[in-house]
């Protein structure tokens, strides 16, 4: 059933973001089409971007957080802070209003996206949890996104000791 409804939503937000829909429209209409399946369905967190890299070195991202661990992004002085606000996720409830948000990412900062396989990691009662990456994220100043995803994946591996299924 996961697998059905990733693939409604992968060709579907393809062909509408090909349409010229913005995030919000794109997602509705997705929600849309995920609620057309009935009882079969099965709900769906998305982040879904739009980045615009800009010739002073900044890009600028416009995002939907439906549902999905929020972006963290990284700043030079080590500071992180979310990407977005959360929004409802796709599936659920008709009529959604979602909205798009739009912020500048400075040279040098880092947007990490993750799946809550990385948030949900637990070791008996205690769970990384959105803080704890916060905190993982906090040391990566300066990294590559190779030495920031490494860091990451391995933050992941050492929470628990047994093997992440996720």
């Amino acid at each position: 059933e996961a697998a059905a409804v990733t693939g409604l939503a992968r060709h579907a937000l393809r062909l509408l973001a090909r349409e010229g829909f913005g995030g919000p429209a794109v997602l509705e209409r997705l929600n849309a089409a995920i609620l057309d399946e009935g009882a079969r369905s099965r709900f769906l967190t998305l982040l879904y971007g739009e980045l615009w890299p800009q010739e002073d070195g900044s890009a600028i991202l416009k995002v939907v957080c439906a549902g999905h661990p929020l972006p963290l992004r990284l700043r030079q002085d080590g500071t992180v802070e979310p990407a977005a606000e959360p929004q409802p996720l796709l599936g659920v409830m008709e009529d959604l209003e979602l909205y798009e948000q739009t912020i500048t990412l400075d040279p040098g900062d880092v947007l990490l996206c993750v799946t809550d396989g990385v948030t949900e990691r637990r070791e008996g009662t205690r769970m990384l949890g959105d803080d704890g990456l916060a905190d993982v994220l906090t040391s990566c100043t300066g990294l590559t996104a190779g030495a920031v995803a490494s860091r990451v994946l391995r933050a992941v591996e050492r929470f628990a000791a047994e093997p992440a299924s996720d």
